[in-house]
């Protein structure tokens, strides 16, 4: 009874229009190649920033400096936007979920 009530839940949350759009808008995302190379350079600055900072080299400020502003061009991209947007109602489905599992694990166990 439990897994049929689980399994009901998972597939609410698959068919849903938030998880649907978040699926189409990350496929989307994924066959742009401005917002992936964007993406993939600042994975990359971040990490010889990282990397930089932790053995003393102040040079790591302006490869902080490149990060800002390739931050500032992927966040003023339309698709990144939309992204975004769809993540957060995504994860609020999840989180509204996850609240509703929680409660009802509350009011079967009684500690």
């Amino acid at each position: 009874m439990i897994e049929s009530s689980i399994e009901e839940l998972f597939d609410a949350i698959n068919n849903s229009n938030e998880y649907k759009e978040y699926l189409s808008i990350t496929k989307e995302l994924n066959n742009n190649k401005e917002v992936m190379n964007l993406i993939d350079d600042i994975k990359k600055l971040e990490k010889e920033a990282t990397k930089l900072e932790y053995n003393g080299d102040s040079k790591y400020k302006d490869i902080d400096k490149e990060i800002e502003e390739k931050t500032n061009i992927l966040n003023n991209n339309s698709s990144y936007k939309d992204y975004l947007s769809k993540l957060k109602r995504f994860n609020n489905t999840l989180l509204a979920s996850s609240s509703l599992l929680e409660d009802y694990i509350d009011s079967k166990v009684s500690i």
